[in-house]
């Protein structure tokens, strides 16, 4: 059997290459730091091991959605200032958009904060891209769950045949 870290690893590979997957098919893909984002963490625990997987946290926002009383937007006072809020809008209208004027994707951002204030965010609802990778790798979880148990099964009869004999 192969060490227990290098199966754990081998596993994460499959849902970290899913997840990445279901961020593209989800059109999650801008700039590529997301997807770039999604990394596994193996840990050992007193019981055994778990597998961890961390991504940006405004992953979070995206895959679950955030319902409109949420969204960080009021309408201008006129008195000018910064928004966070606005100016990441404002990246997206010339990075997803191509708009190179600055007054073009400023009103754009704006546009898109108040369809947003009223509709939430994503405007088209959460996009569920975790649950969707659970879904796809369900499968070769369980596969690995069932022939780790058997392993362990095994090693555990092999064990007591021995101490038999002795």
């Amino acid at each position: 059997m192969q060490d227990r870290e290098q199966l754990l690893k081998n596993l994460a590979d499959i849902v970290v290459a899913e997840m990445r997957s279901q961020l593209r098919i989800a059109g999650h893909v801008m700039t590529g730091s997301l997807s770039e984002s999604v990394e596994e963490r193996i840990m050992n625990t007193i019981t055994g091991a778990s597998i961890e997987i961390w991504l940006n946290n405004y992953g979070i926002a995206l895959d679950q959605g955030v319902p409109p009383e949420r969204i960080p937007f009021t309408e201008p006072s006129g008195r000018g200032g910064r928004s966070a809020y606005i100016e990441g809008l404002q990246r997206f209208a010339q990075l997803k958009l191509g708009v190179t004027d600055q007054r073009e994707s400023l009103g754009i951002a704006f546009a898109i904060a108040r369809k947003q204030k009223e509709k939430g965010m994503p405007i088209a609802g959460a996009t569920e891209f975790i649950q969707k990778t659970i879904n796809a790798t369900q499968a070769d979880v369980t596969e690995f769950i069932e022939n780790w148990a058997a392993a362990i099964f095994e090693a555990q009869i092999d064990l007591l045949i021995q101490n038999v004999r002795a």
